[in-house]
């Protein structure tokens, strides 16, 4: 096993210690004086020079000595050490160190903040490094667990929890199965789930399969309820059959009547279809003469329908030819806009132009870089060159000019050319003006011949048929007096009545049937609800008496790894479920209710633990000590801080 010895500390300006060197025994140390003296300020000061913590945790937690709630700067604030690891000495120190800065423009200096420096058997090196050799002789939170006998207790129970399970190792479902074939056949049965989640699906089933339970007894009372009561059906049959025999013989006797009737009816029907068709030829006779004079009236029309035809073919081509006269008048004046556009243009350049050709070179004759006059001959390059820039200027100016020109040509020539357009249509319109009128002149002498009127009583074999409808008629009779079965109708109808109460009456012996196969189907579904919950509760038992098997393995297991303290592992509620939990028991009682020396030897128990299953034990500080008369044995480094009345602290 690793052993981590403390030798010595040395504090400057740690937490209210200008500067202290205690020297530690190898086995045990005790320190004592009144209380604020500083015995827990070297457990303090321990735990900052290897991790930069306090006992609490916290991050260079007010390291640095206050003077009346003041912080004292401008002073080493460091802590030294010398530990053994195996017997080798390793000398540490970690020094908070403050930040001081003369920001440009100022005098003095301003503090800005602190950083960490770290020794290593005297070298300077960087906190990292520092920190991962730290590590590799001891984690940080192993370190906290075998150093504090309160520490361990003192973790959320969660934590404990898992960390006894690390030291013991996992107690598999496996394991515990083989104990009893019923928890074996148990774990066959949540093949792929977790024992929780069985537990829940089995406990949410039971819920169900009650829930439907209940509604078994509600719902056979419902049906006997809504089930008719118990007839005569064979007395109702024999009533129905009777009834069918009523009107069977009703049916029969309605039938010769009807037939009688259907007789003299189709005898009638066929007179009246004859002289239905005799009406429907005289109609198509009357059809005919009317079809034949309009035919007559049509072709007397003849030709003054060829007029009429001729009058709206002349009408169409003039409106045709005045629309094209409207047409040219419309783009002649669209033309004269646009020449009247390119002829203000024209003028536009034609003032440009004479605005250019107006111009006179007025170079300067000095030149600008060594102020002398410029000689002549580069006088007269300057003036040849702004002559011959105006004369292109000039001349792309008249090209403009030219080319308006041509285009104002072009659009006159185009007025022209509709205008005689224009003239021809008139000659044509006025041609057209003149035909029209000797057409419409040729039509005022033709009348208009009608169709003659066509009297029916004219056309002799219209009235041959007409005699022919009436005799016909003459003989249909409209007599019904022996078609009356009313009375008949009416007794079919009450037995008819009595037939269908009948039927509703035997009606009931189907419900009273499908009542107490439902009420049979129901009392079954009853027993198999039953025993499905029986079943599912005999799992729940199982379920139980698995798990309280392996919550009392692991607590076993576990608590033999300890001689001084147990825990329970597990606690139950009111309807006997097992919840999680971790109570450390000082001889049975609760750690939180046992005394002061009952909790320091429990945690040096744990600590004992620790230290063999990690393999190593550093120095154990145990504050409060002067409380406990007897510690149990231990292979770690011992250092009691002891409350005496001494104003001074003592080291022995």
């Amino acid at each position: 096993m690793k052993k981590v010895t403390l030798k010595s500390l040395t504090f400057v300006n740690f937490k209210g210690e200008k500067e202290r060197t205690t020297v530690f025994n190898a086995d045990v140390t005790t320190i004592s004086g009144d209380n604020g003296l500083g015995k827990s300020r070297h457990f303090d000061a321990f735990i900052w020079l290897l991790f930069g913590k306090d006992t609490l945790d916290r991050k260079d937690y007010e390291v640095r000595t206050r003077i009346d709630g003041k912080v004292l700067h401008e002073v080493e604030c460091s802590v030294s050490g010398v530990i053994a690891v195996d017997g080798e000495e390793i000398t540490l120190k970690r020094a908070f160190v403050e930040d001081w800065v003369k920001p440009r423009g100022q005098v003095e200096r301003v503090f800005k903040g602190n950083h960490t420096e770290c020794w290593w058997n005297d070298t300077p090196v960087k906190v990292g490094e520092y920190t991962k050799r730290i590590e590799a002789i001891i984690d940080s939170s192993v370190f906290k667990m075998i150093t504090n006998p309160a520490f361990f207790v003192g973790m959320d129970w969660k934590l404990q929890r898992e960390q006894l399970f690390q030291l013991a190792g996992t107690i598999t479902d496996a394991e515990i199965a083989s104990q009893k074939p019923e928890f074996a056949l148990l774990l066959d049965k949540i093949s792929g789930k977790s024992l929780a989640d069985f537990k829940a699906e089995m406990a949410a089933k039971k819920k169900r399969l009650k829930v439907e339970l209940d509604q078994i007894q509600p719902r056979i009372d419902q049906t006997n309820k809504m089930m008719p009561e118990n007839e005569d059906f064979h007395a109702i049959e024999v009533e129905i059959e009777r009834a069918d025999k009523e009107i069977a013989d009703i049916d029969k006797a309605i039938a010769d009547v009807t037939a009688a009737i259907r007789k003299k009816y189709e005898s009638e029907q066929a007179k009246q279809n004859k002289a239905n068709a005799l009406k429907s030829e005289c109609q198509q006779l009357v059809f005919k003469a009317k079809e034949e004079a309009q035919n007559a009236a049509f072709d007397a029309n003849s030709k003054r329908r060829e007029l009429e035809s001729s009058i709206k073919d002349k009408e169409r081509e003039l409106a045709s030819v005045k629309k094209d006269i409207t047409n040219g008048q419309v783009e002649i004046a669209l033309i004269h806009r646009d020449i009247d556009k390119l002829k203000e243009e024209q003028d536009s350049i034609r003032k440009d132009w004479y605005k250019e050709n107006a111009k006179q070179y007025d170079g300067g004759t000095i030149c600008p870089h060594c102020g002398q006059e410029l000689p002549e001959s580069m006088l007269s390059h300057a003036r040849e060159v702004f002559n011959k820039a105006q004369a292109d200027k000039c001349n792309e100016i008249t090209d403009k000019g030219k080319k308006l020109g041509e285009r104002i040509k072009e659009h006159e020539a185009k007025v022209e050319s509709i205008k005689a357009s224009i003239e021809d249509s008139k000659k044509q319109s006025e041609s057209l003006n003149k035909e029209l009128e000797a057409l419409k002149a040729s039509i005022a002498g033709i009348p208009v011949v009608d169709a003659a009127t066509v009297v029916p009583e004219n056309i002799p074999e219209w009235v041959a048929k007409q005699k022919e409808i009436a005799d016909i008629e003459a003989t249909i009779s409209t007599d019904n007096s022996g078609a009356d079965t009313t009375e008949l109708q009416n007794q079919k109808a009450e037995w008819g009545k009595t037939r269908d109460g009948l039927k509703e009456r035997l009606a009931k012996r189907d419900a009273i049937a499908r009542a107490e196969k439902e009420i049979s189907r129901l009392e079954e579904s009853g027993k198999n609800l039953a025993q499905q919950i029986a079943d599912v509760e005999r799992e729940e038992y199982t379920i139980e008496q698995f798990t309280k098997t392996k919550i009392d393995e692991c607590e076993k297991r576990i608590n033999a790894m300890f001689k001084y303290v147990a825990f329970r592992l597990y606690d139950y509620t009111f309807d006997g479920n097992a919840v999680e939990t971790c109570i450390p028991l000082v001889k049975g009682v609760p750690y939180g209710s046992a005394n002061t020396a009952g909790k320091v030897n429990a945690g040096l128990d744990i600590i004992n633990t620790l230290c063999r299953h990690y393999g190593i034990c550093a120095p154990i500080f145990i504050d409060g000590r002067e409380s406990v008369n007897e510690i149990v044995p231990t292979e770690s480094q011992i250092i009691n801080l002891v409350v005496t009345k001494d104003n001074k602290l003592t080291i022995q």
